[in-house]
């Protein structure tokens, strides 16, 4: 093949393996990186499949002053669970006026750099595999983040990995680490005649688990349109104090208790309360967990990326659902 616009496609493949050979930094930086919302809505984590994914409460172990030594029972409630990592694939198949494209597209991003140190750092090669990566970072954050179950005979990134959708429902399950009194029973449906009373609902859950941690910083999640919806309500609820534009974040009554509205969450009727920290996407430290091969064909290239990555909850005494699922 010949070279297009000072790049030869003929040395693609080698290229390709040549930057991305035993690199996982390239997967797991551009994974979460640059404007995807996995690093602003979990807490990013680069692990192997034997490190726990900690949460540490410290309970109140004040007491008045006195000669003896008596330590509080329970001073310190320890939690943690062990990441699971799942492989997924990319397949994908470029023909070569496809990726004259995406080098015409590079050009323009090269334009946009400050010295010839940043365009040397960040050459064609890198620049092609951020563009495959940066959808499928994409598809694993809306589609794949709370609803995916693995099925390997089904492509997409809903079927690519397990969901935390699936883990919560394991973890209120028998043996499960997520304590019964966490979980709310929701109403047989959730709209605008109730979502903001289910809302508070979800809080006095919490309230009554376990009111220590209304003193620290939570999040209530749930899909954007029941975000909108509790909203609705609220407004029809209290029309005669409340302003058309008027938006609840913190949850009336409960300070720490954030209203996240999650596009993972989107179609579901699940509520979740817990601390941001307590969700996790993971990527597997092991280099030979991260993959590619570019084989060359009569048309353009067949390329193949390999990542072994996840989503997961903490700690289940901090996770506070309703039973939708």
């Amino acid at each position: 093949m010949s070279a297009v616009k000072g790049y030869d496609f003929s040395k693609l493949p080698t290229e390709l393996m040549q930057v991305f050979d035993g690199r996982k930094d390239i997967v797991t930086t551009v994974l979460v990186d640059g404007e995807a919302s996995l690093r602003a809505d979990f807490e990013m984590l680069v692990t192997d499949n034997k490190s726990p994914l900690i949460n540490l409460e410290v309970m109140d172990v004040l007491k008045a002053a006195s000669d003896e030594f008596d330590p509080a029972e329970g001073a310190l409630k320890f939690g943690a669970r062990v990441p699971s990592f799942e492989d997924v694939d990319i397949d994908l198949h470029f023909t070569v006026g496809e990726i004259q494209t995406m080098y015409r597209s590079y050009l323009q991003y090269v334009k946009g750099l400050e010295s010839e140190k940043d365009v040397l750092a960040n050459p064609f090669q890198v620049f092609f595999l951020e563009q495959i990566i940066k959808t499928a970072r994409a598809n694993l954050r809306t589609l794949a983040s709370w609803k995916a179950v693995k099925n390997g005979a089904n492509k997409g990134s809903i079927y690519a990995i397990t969901g935390l959708l699936a883990k919560l429902t394991a973890g209120r399950g028998v043996n499960g680490d997520i304590p019964s009194e966490n979980v709310l029973t929701a109403a047989a449906t959730i709209d605008d005649t109730n979502s903001y009373e289910q809302v508070i609902a979800m809080c006095k859950q919490v309230e009554a688990a376990n009111e220590a941690l209304l003193n620290i910083p939570l999040q209530l999640r749930l899909s954007p349109s029941l975000a909108r919806s509790v909203n609705r309500r609220r407004q029809a609820k209290f029309s005669n104090v409340l302003r058309p534009d008027d938006v609840m974040t913190a949850i009336d009554g409960y300070d720490n208790v954030t209203l996240k509205a999650d596009v993972g969450l989107s179609g579901k009727q699940t509520m979740v309360i817990t601390p941001a920290s307590n969700l996790f996407f993971v990527c597997n430290e092991d280099v030979s967990a991260y993959r590619l091969k570019a084989i060359e064909t009569v048309k353009g290239y067949d390329i193949n990326i390999r990542m072994s990555v996840g989503f997961d909850y903490g700690f289940g005494k901090l996770v506070f659902p309703n039973d939708k699922v």
